[in-house]
């Protein structure tokens, strides 16, 4: 586990249902993704694998939008276009 993931936020996001609903925006892919190993591990809650990856899958989507932006709009948001 690296050192980027904060254990505390895992643990408390693995503890139940609820709780992991309740922290989920706080955790980043990394967090989502070590969480995601553990509890497949355990192979016991197919509802809390199931949301992990779908927080995942959104937290990938806004990294790769964000990088493509950057490599496409060099850096310009489309709000410095003007499309009039």
């Amino acid at each position: 586990m690296s050192n980027s993931v904060r254990k505390l936020h895992l643990n408390e996001a693995l503890v139940s249902y609820r709780r992991l609903v309740g922290i989920l925006d706080e955790l980043s892919l990394e967090e989502v993704m070590a969480a995601l190993k553990l509890e497949s591990a355990t192979q016991r809650r197919r509802s809390v694998t199931d949301r992990l990856i779908t927080r995942a899958v959104q937290l990938s989507g806004i990294t790769l939008t964000t990088a493509l932006q950057e490599k496409f709009h060099h850096g310009k948001s489309t709000e410095d276009n003007d499309f009039r």
